[in-house]
């Protein structure tokens, strides 16, 4: 039997994008899909649009609460065996959906996650940093686990997970209100081989509303990913040695970039003292060593702009 995909398309005032995201789910070659749209309360004429589809998707329309609820709203509603996501900036091309079950077929339990191709707003391509895996079956639970996998997953609209492997890691943690992608395949990757598909079957936007995957503001990009590790330090046990040593050097990105050692700390309280003192105390340390890294390799301060073809050892671990 064929299985039962959801696409689940995320949207927030993206009004001008939803209806071409929306159109390549509804146009895919793998016919046993359903489609659901969750509007995160919205100020432009994104409900407006999406209403057009009529039942040719299932709509949620809800208050605004961020990408981890919207998920979290729409996962709730899917009844799919495989899971695919899709941001309402982007489009999938028509044989995403056919080549997603191919590699899920070899990995049931797990993920598959595919290169996407960046675009204007016009979806004219641009140049894309490459991901350089060939297609096949990969387990990194191990490299990820200690910190060594070289590894950096693409954007949502190139993720896909089995039901089961989300049962595990839904309901996101809703602190994290950006970067919700990364809580899901950084868990995904710790707790399940999966396959991967160097062929680019999505198309990603690059606009000016999104152009947080290119932002070089070292702090933002700092505390989105401390916001992420608090999560999946909450949901997620078998990372949680190797969160310590992400949040460390997140809380030291801060000093490097001009925060007050006080003021780091303080912002720190909520992830720390959810631990023993003996973790705070590495997590701490390890936070001091890599300031003072960073101090003798590139200067005190200095905001770093970041590479998107770094993988997770750097502890930089988002990747779109």
């Amino acid at each position: 039997m064929q299985p039962l995909v959801s696409v689940i398309i995320d949207n927030y005032n993206y009004g001008q994008f939803v209806a071409d995201a929306i159109n390549s789910a509804l146009q895919q070659t793998y016919r046993n899909c359903e489609v659901i749209v969750v509007d995160d309360g919205s100020q432009d004429d994104s409900q407006e649009v999406i209403s057009r589809f009529g039942g040719q998707i299932q709509t949620i329309f809800k208050r605004n609460g961020g990408q981890s609820s919207a998920f979290n709203a729409a996962f709730a509603k899917c009844s799919g065996d495989v899971i695919c996501f899709l941001d309402a900036d982007d489009v999938f091309l028509p044989v995403k959906l056919e080549m997603v079950v191919r590699g899920m077929a070899i990995c049931p339990q797990g993920w598959c996650f595919h290169h996407v191709q960046w675009t204007d707003r016009h979806l004219n391509p641009i140049p894309t940093p490459p991901i350089p895996l060939s297609t096949g079956k990969y387990d990194f639970r191990a490299s990820l686990l200690s910190g060594k996998c070289r590894f950096a997953p693409p954007a949502t609209s190139g993720l896909a997970f089995a039901r089961t492997l989300l049962n595990r890691i839904m309901p996101i943690p809703e602190v994290i209100t950006n970067g919700s992608d990364n809580y899901l395949k950084l868990s995904a990757l710790a707790l399940e081989p999966g396959y991967f598909i160097a062929d680019q079957y999505a198309l990603q936007r690059i606009h000016g509303q999104n152009a947080y995957t290119a932002i070089s503001d070292a702090i933002l990009l700092a505390n989105v990913d401390m916001s992420v590790v608090s999560g999946l330090w909450s949901k997620v046990p078998a990372l949680r040695s190797i969160c310590n040593r992400w949040y460390g050097e997140g809380m030291a990105r801060k000093w490097a970039a001009g925060v007050t050692i006080g003021k780091v700390y303080e912002d720190a309280q909520d992830y720390l003292m959810q631990m023993s003192f003996a973790e705070r105390l590495e997590v701490v340390a390890w936070a001091g060593y890599k300031a003072v890294q960073k101090r003798a390799l590139a200067g005190w301060p200095q905001r770093q702009r970041r590479s998107t073809s770094q993988g997770m050892e750097s502890g930089e671990i988002r990747s779109g």
